[in-house]
């Protein structure tokens, strides 16, 4: 309450949520027990080690054919590290093929950097705090749901007037609450991208614009570059409402056990496709995950596994975990994939 009240007791809904999730004494991504089962939403490493062994083998695909046996990977936001681990150790599976690689990490959480230090402690990796000045060649660049937790803007147009959606402290209640606020203009980017008369509604991360850019650079650095994102999504030139707060698996209020609560919302694939074009990146692939991961051989890999494991429960537990990362009805459709580089 008390770093609410340094703004006034009204500030943008941005600013709420970027208090909420990285406020450095108490901001829900500085705190553990978020991932996993016992935590308030699971990702696709947490599911199968499946899904990293299926992105290893596509990054060394992506090198390999072009005959490039000296490549790095930058990382942008590793949570615990389930993912790393899980494509480095595939990367030593391949003995029989001589690379050399280097994986950096890119984490503002301080609490999820130590946690990422001690699970990978026994491979080499280098970590930094932004990437902005990020120069490689012959470089993946990777995330995975790392959009849905950049913070948001709402803006939203009535009788031709915009206005942006803020929270503010309700003092004599002692509670959050929204309040809309006549705005004078809408951002610039969407004059760019959008006839702004056609829309009525914007929900857009402030901090992409500066993201897109800086990863676009490092695919113009080097005509090898590629910028590879999982996350769930939907690809329309009409913006959605679609912010949300999960605690303990179920939806929750934004407003309430602020810290305590993830708020995410689903990705706009389209305007991010948009933004890189304006930085003209061009070279753009856009996937289901369930597309991409049968496309890279999840299926082939799942039989390879099963006849090496015994055990009927085990087995049948693999059989689940891949089918909730393709299946139509789960991870599949929901979760998309976003491919970019210069060529």
């Amino acid at each position: 309450m008390s770093i609410i009240k340094k703004f006034k007791n009204k500030i943008t809904l941005d600013k709420y949520i970027n208090l909420a999730l990285y406020n450095e004494q108490d901001g829900y991504y500085e705190k553990k027990g978020i991932f996993g089962k016992s935590g308030d939403f699971i990702t696709s490493p947490y599911i199968s080690s499946i899904f990293g062994e299926i992105i290893a083998v596509w990054i060394l695909d992506q090198f390999i054919n072009k005959k490039i046996y000296n490549f790095s990977i930058l990382e942008i936001g590793a949570g615990e590290g389930y993912l790393a681990k899980d494509i480095l150790n595939t990367f030593e599976k391949f003995k029989n093929i001589k690379f050399k690689f280097n994986y950096v990490i890119c984490e503002k959480s301080n609490f999820y950097k130590k946690q990422q230090k001690n699970k990978l402690y026994r491979f080499n990796i280098k970590w930094i705090n932004n990437i902005k000045n990020f120069k490689k060649k012959n470089c993946i660049v990777l995330s995975n749901e790392l959009i849905d937790a950049f913070p948001i803007k709402q803006l939203f147009k009535n009788n031709n007037a915009w206005y942006e959606k803020y929270v503010k402290l309700n003092s004599k209640l002692n509670k959050f609450e929204f309040v809309d606020v006549k705005i004078k203009k809408s951002h610039q980017v969407f004059k760019k991208i959008y006839p702004l008369k056609k829309l009525n509604f914007i929900e857009y991360e402030p901090d992409i614009e500066n993201f897109v850019k800086n990863i676009s650079n490092i695919l113009k650095f080097d005509s090898n570059n590629i910028f590879i994102t999982f996350d769930y999504g939907y690809n329309s030139r009409d913006f959605k409402n679609t912010i949300q707060a999960l605690y303990k698996h179920k939806n929750a209020n934004i407003l309430t056990n602020i810290g305590n609560v993830d708020i995410t919302h689903l990705v706009n694939f389209y305007y991010i496709k948009k933004l890189f074009q304006l930085n003209k990146i061009n070279n753009i692939n856009y996937h289901t995950q369930s597309e991409f991961l049968i496309n890279s051989g999840i299926n082939i890999r799942l039989n390879q596994v099963i006849k090496y494991t015994k055990n009927k429960e085990n087995q049948k537990k693999l059989y689940l975990s891949v089918e909730r990362l393709i299946s139509k009805n789960k991870m599949g459709e929901l979760f998309k994939v976003l491919i970019a580089s210069k060529n």
